[in-house]
């Protein structure tokens, strides 16, 4: 059995999640916010023992961002992440509802951090 991968949440990954939560819980509530949440950690520790799960994310390709994946989280959040293969991490780069822009996203992102 090979060593499980570090799993690592960057800062816009975090900023992402606290965004992500706030829209939930305005458009449903802390419920559906905090399963979300709790289903999300769920899935991305998994990575840990299995980092090549997902598939390399058409949407960050056609922005010209390869090797980036892009995990499916319950019905309508991703998770994009990158797997460090000599480190032996999974970086874990943003979280977003499916219905969201994905460029509008990494903009916002790149005025907050």
């Amino acid at each position: 059995m090979s060593k499980p991968f570090q799993v690592v949440a960057t800062p816009a990954f975090k900023t992402t999640l606290k965004k992500l939560s706030t829209f939930l819980t305005r458009k449903h509530n802390t419920v559906v916010a905090d399963e979300a949440k709790r289903l999300i950690k769920q899935k991305v520790l998994a990575l840990s023992d299995q980092p090549f799960s997902s598939p390399v994310s058409d949407r960050l390709s056609a922005l010209g961002f390869m090797n980036y994946r892009q995990m499916q989280v319950g019905q309508h959040n991703l998770v994009f992440y990158r797997v460090d293969e000599q480190e032996e991490k999974v970086v874990l780069i943003v979280v977003m509802d499916s219905r969201q822009s994905i460029e509008q996203l990494l903009y916002e992102i790149m005025l907050v951090l």
